[in-house]
């Protein structure tokens, strides 16, 4: 394992081992479980690379440099939107690290965090936290993967196979409850009733819209006061 991936292993394993004693980083490399990522799709008929697939499965094509939970060391990193997972870079080599709560948060050069939030449904992984406090703004990021459909003949042309990024999907999460951002601003008063009234004024006052992201970051450093 080249020095690089021993330091960023080291680093997470500092961070994240917090219970555990760790002796050495042969200990901390077991412990990590990096697999090396697999870059095509088995769609039960054949196997297709990323590469021949229309559009990209992360949120950046890039790796990113990160901060890992709250020290100042950075990994290069890159989210999967696809299968919701991290993958870091080594040189050439791409590792995809465990998804596990063990690695609860990046930071990124301009300040986008990414976390892990085990909400035990479907939605359960990474989300970016775009308001913190003892309640957190959450965006899920989805893409999803297109079969390529065959032309029906000569006249019309088929469609490739392709990722396609879904609209994001807001969450604010509470100390009790994950409640999935309304559409209707009523529908999410009513989430949070020792604070109707105030919410109300409050979504009034600043015309506070449930599908801006902008307004969804103030109401929740609202319910942060």
């Amino acid at each position: 394992m080249k020095k690089s991936l021993i330091a960023a292993l080291v680093l997470t394993g500092i961070i994240f081992t917090q219970a555990q004693q760790v002796s050495s980083v042969s200990e901390i490399a077991r412990m990590a479980k990096f697999s090396k990522v697999i870059d095509e799709i088995n769609n039960g008929k054949q196997k297709i690379k990323y590469s021949d697939i229309q559009g990209i499965p992360y949120y950046t094509a890039t790796f990113e440099d990160a901060r890992v939970g709250d020290t100042s060391g950075k990994i290069p990193i890159r989210y999967n939107t696809f299968l919701d997972t991290i993958e870091l870079l080594e040189q050439r080599n791409v590792y995809e690290l465990p998804r596990e709560e063990s690695y609860p948060k990046f930071t990124f050069d301009n300040g986008l965090k990414l976390v892990f939030v085990n909400t035990f449904d479907q939605y359960a992984g990474y989300f970016f936290e775009l308001a913190s406090g003892k309640t957190r703004l959450l965006k899920k990021v989805i893409t999803k993967f297109y079969d390529p459909v065959p032309a029906p003949n000569s006249l019309i042309p088929g469609t490739p196979a392709r990722f396609e990024t879904e609209k994001p999907i807001y969450f604010i999460r509470t100390a009790d409850n994950m409640i999935r951002v309304p559409k209707n601003d009523k529908d999410l008063i009513k989430s949070f009733p020792d604070k109707a009234d105030e919410l109300k004024n409050f979504i009034k006052k600043n015309n506070i819209k449930m599908n801006q992201e902008p307004d969804l970051i103030k109401l929740v450093n609202f319910l942060n006061q």
